[in-house]
């Protein structure tokens, strides 16, 4: 798997580690205690979207998922794909490379530049082999690989949005049945991605695109800032922390439901603008 194949070349993940950063403890959104999962979020089919507002800590939540899977699954392979400039420029919060654990090795990263890439990626896949197929995708920031629309007519790069989700999508089920056939009996592949919430709304853009391909839906909603000055855990000073919260979301319709009796039980995190860095902050 060395060379620049399919994945592309082995980069550690240190190289996206390389600002200084606050620790986190090593959290899967999926298995927080007291949080409701979405209905069988990594059974075949049920592919999972993570929305919210930029820079409310997206790409760390995904990285935890995919090193929490890693370290669980000794057979797992995690392919995270996302544009080079952005992880470089905000990296997801990790553990020190010391405490990572043996799965860190079995995340692949893939840097791709726009939607043209990454519906070839999705359709170039099987020519792996059965074992070094992934059991889980990662398209961060899904959105940012289109670039914006001329002249204003947004229809002709929701079609080509509508085409990748479901190259990534058709992509993620072939690898999961491939390796059943190949690898280990029950074996699938999960789609994870994530994109912006719209900016006039607390829903991601276009929804009924999403729906169609993402059965599961986790939103991202910030709550309040607070001047973190005697938080725990705050290194410096007057850091002014933005507070989030993350909950499984119910599909309506086409749309985000926006029943208040629908809000499900999640988890809370900070994010200090100055670094990024996350910090867990309790359930909600």
């Amino acid at each position: 798997m060395s060379g620049s194949g399919v994945w592309g070349p082995r980069r550690p993940l240190e190289r996206a580690m390389e600002k200084p950063l606050r620790d986190w403890e090593s959290v899967d959104f999926f298995e927080v205690d007291n949080v409701e999962r979405p209905d069988a979020p990594i059974a075949p089919g049920n592919h999972c979207l993570v929305y919210g507002p930029k820079e409310s800590g997206k790409t760390t939540l995904l990285f935890q998922h995919a090193l929490c899977v890693a370290n669980r699954d000794p057979g797992a392979r995690v392919l995270f794909v996302c544009k080079r400039d952005a992880i470089e420029t905000r990296p997801p919060l990790l553990q020190r490379a010391a405490t990572l654990g043996e799965g860190a090795g079995r995340i692949q990263m893939k840097y791709l530049n726009n939607d043209a890439e990454l519906r070839r990626l999705g359709g170039v896949m099987h020519l792996l082999p059965p074992e070094d197929l992934p059991t889980l995708i990662v398209v961060d920031g899904v959105t940012s690989f289109f670039a914006p629309a001329q002249g204003g007519d947004n229809r002709e790069r929701e079609m080509r949005l509508a085409r990748t989700l479901a190259s990534l999508r058709e992509c993620a089920d072939a690898c999961g049945s491939m390796r059943s056939l190949g690898v280990r009996e029950g074996e699938h592949c999960l789609l994870l991605a994530s994109c912006p919430a719209d900016g006039n709304h607390d829903a991601p853009p276009v929804q009924w695109l999403w729906y169609k391909w993402f059965p599961s839906a986790f939103g991202v909603r910030q709550l309040h800032d607070q001047d973190a000055g005697h938080a725990p855990g705050v290194a410096a000073q007057g850091i002014v922390l933005r507070h989030f919260e993350l909950k499984p979301r119910r599909w309506g319709v086409g749309c985000i439901s926006s029943d208040p009796m629908d809000d499900r039980m999640g988890i809370t995190y900070s994010v200090d603008r100055v670094g990024g860095s996350l910090v867990p902050t309790g359930i909600t």
